[in-house]
């Protein structure tokens, strides 16, 4: 099976904005003194380190070259609305990325053709978002009994950047949009 210039595109961006979601959980390990959410923020940003690798492997494994990418889907975010500084904003976009990161790999992977290496690595990305997705949500949940509307603000926000950001790669990529 061939991967064409587009996926490899795609891929490439993949593994970008992985990386560059594990370095912002990094840093904000680095702005944290609860030792919960150290562990999970710790965590979290290892796997997405970890998931820029697979994506690398991958990448290989089909006959492709890792290239530089700076366009990554965080950096469109901030082009949208702005650059996240509290925990609860990393936290809320997080959760907006996450989630829409496993509707798109669903869709990815539901593609006719998908290479089967790029299938598994689909995959396990989709096993691992789960538990992403889960500790994400528990602790929006406890800052919105906390501070009600501003959570409910915050993700507002970033759900429509999402949608904005969403539909403009599915233009670059030529992928189906999925709200």
């Amino acid at each position: 099976m061939f991967v064409d210039e587009i996926e490899l595109a795609l891929l490439n961006f993949y593994r970008a904005s992985e990386l560059h979601g594990g370095l912002i959980l990094g840093q904000m390990v680095r702005r944290t003194r609860d030792p919960e959410l150290i562990m999970q923020l710790t965590r979290h940003s290892a796997e997405e380190v970890n998931h820029a690798l697979l994506w690398t492997e991958t990448i290989v494994a089909v006959g492709g070259k890792p290239s530089p990418v700076r366009d990554t889907y965080q950096n469109r975010y901030v082009e949208v609305v702005g650059t996240p500084i509290t925990l609860l904003e990393v936290l809320a976009l997080t959760q907006v990325f996450e989630r829409r990161v496993y509707r798109h790999f669903m869709l990815h992977l539901r593609k006719p053709g998908v290479h089967p290496i790029v299938a598994r690595t689909l995959q396990r990305m989709l096993d691992e978002e789960r538990g992403h997705l889960s500790w994400v949500k528990h602790w929006l949940d406890e800052q919105a009994r906390e501070k009600g509307r501003e959570v409910t603000d915050v993700m507002s926000r970033y759900l429509a950047a999402d949608q904005r950001v969403y539909d403009a790669l599915s233009i670059q990529y030529g992928f189906r949009s999925a709200a």
